[in-house]
């Protein structure tokens, strides 16, 4: 009886070890940002944004252009100006000015909008890509490898960027 109780205890305790081996939670890393750099999408994303900033550059030449011209005209016929002209001139120059101005940031804004909505689905995709590669490899977390919050990546760590490369088909 003492053998019996011998033997299932050593059997219950290595079925417990294997078991807590089988258990170990895995930790993964990945790099987000290096990783949708590889992505067809974006290279995409990247001349659609090319050309609109194209677009923006041109139109905003346009409009220094037009205020340059307007202020030398206005250096030229200053002297010969009443001061009722020259003030009203003053005020149309300061007012184009501001209309440049406004154009720059308002364009600058529109940009980055534009930007943030041509990567969202890009980023939802690798989102769900991690969840998915976390699920089916039994990750209990993956990490973003340049968060601040991380300060130590050890060798229990495993970089998913392969799983994730097989996962959307990107070599």
């Amino acid at each position: 009886m003492k053998l019996k109780t011998i033997i299932l205890a050593s059997l219950g305790f290595a079925a417990f070890s294997a078991s807590a081996v089988a258990q170990t939670p895995k930790f993964g890393h990945f790099d987000t940002e290096a990783f949708m750099q590889l992505m067809p999408e974006t290279k995409e994303v990247e001349k659609t944004m090319d050309a609109e900033q194209g677009k923006v550059e041109t139109q905003l030449a346009v409009l220094m252009e037009e205020f340059k011209k307007m202020y030398q005209d206005y250096q030229q016929k200053a002297p010969s100006m009443s001061e009722k002209d020259r003030i009203a001139k003053e005020e149309e120059l300061q007012e184009r000015q501001q209309r440049v101005m406004t154009f720059r940031q308002t364009a600058m804004q529109d940009l980055q909008k534009k930007n943030q909505e041509l990567f969202q689905p890009i980023a939802l995709k690798v989102r769900k890509a991690i969840q998915e590669v976390g699920a089916q490899e039994g990750y209990v977390y993956i990490f973003e490898e340049k968060s601040p919050l991380i300060v130590h990546t050890g060798i229990q760590s495993e970089d998913i960027t392969p799983l994730m490369k097989k996962k959307l088909g990107i070599k």
